[in-house]
């Protein structure tokens, strides 16, 4: 137990006595990181999403007249079979 606690404060001397010469260090690496203008990226990403949900509604509209056409296609057939059955009885 004892062990472990010199062990920390021998860290935590260390670490002070380093710190005022790896921070700024550190600091300047990372600065161009942080620096990075965000704003284009995320237009970009606006108006991928913007043009994906308009293509979205296209296809939705798309397959909503094609399913339309179909139900009245089948529709005219059934009640013109329907027709045929009654003139032929």
């Amino acid at each position: 137990m004892a062990n472990k606690i010199v062990v920390g404060v021998v860290l935590g001397v260390g670490a002070s006595v380093v710190a005022p010469f790896v921070l700024p260090v550190l600091g300047a690496l990372l600065r161009p990181i942080t620096q990075v203008n965000v704003k284009p990226l995320a237009k970009a990403g606006i108006k991928f999403g913007w043009l994906g949900l308009e293509r979205g509604r296209e296809l939705v509209a798309y397959v909503g007249e094609t399913m339309q056409d179909a139900l009245a296609e089948a529709r005219h057939e059934l009640v013109r079979e329907a027709a045929q059955v009654t003139v032929n009885k």
